[in-house]
């Protein structure tokens, strides 16, 4: 496991390394997998990590099938494997890195791990909210004890969780209440502007 987790330099992972909450596993099971054709097409990132881009020239990001095609601000494209999930009829994304020209997005997969976020729909607007992990990394959180994880290179704050999907399961059903669980200045919201399929991008 120690040599497994020395394979991608810790500088990689700096971008990522305060506020990402990595997992071995999928964050749920095949059955908990939704097929959501609403979310197909091209998005406006209005907010990367809580921080208002809506100014800047960003190329559109791509939701399709099971892929999600994102862009940075220097136009560097990362492409991810996502699967949205419902438990309690919450809904998720399980997000795990494929292609890349090792954009900031990618950077928070380059391990590659499984990242989680909680996904909120409304009107043309869609959010994807992550983990919280000063939550996780509070040393009086009993919620969290449970978990099973392994340290990165030896740094405790950067931990990567070996749960099964079964057990991430029951962790965010029991801990769906919480309102720190997530963490909502690192948001990402997004503005659809285009129908999958579409030549036109506007």
């Amino acid at each position: 496991m120690r040599n497994l987790l020395r394979i991608v330099p810790l500088l990689l992972l700096g971008i990522a390394a305060g506020c990402t909450i990595y997992s071995l596993n999928p964050f749920c099971t095949k059955g908990k997998i939704v097929e959501l054709k609403t979310v197909s097409g091209y998005w406006k990132l209005n907010v990367s990590a809580g921080e208002d881009v809506s100014k800047n020239d960003i190329t559109p990001w791509k939701i399709t099938d099971n892929t999600l095609i994102t862009y940075d601000k220097n136009s560097k494209r990362s492409d991810f494997n996502i699967a949205f999930f419902k438990l309690n009829d919450q809904l998720f994304a399980d997000i795990t890195a494929t292609l890349s020209q090792n954009n900031e997005y990618w950077n928070v997969t380059v391990l590659p791990m499984h990242v989680l976020v909680k996904v909120e729909i409304a009107g043309d607007a869609l959010t994807f909210i992550p983990l919280n992990m000063e939550w996780f990394n509070k040393t009086d959180n009993e919620k969290v004890k449970a978990l099973k994880s392994v340290a990165y290179d030896g740094n405790d704050k950067t931990r990567i969780y070996t749960n099964s999907p079964e057990e991430w399961e029951h962790f965010l059903e029991s801990n769906m209440d919480t309102p720190e669980l997530f963490n909502q200045k690192q948001k990402f919201v997004l503005q659809k502007i285009a129908p999958a399929g579409t030549s036109e991008k506007s």
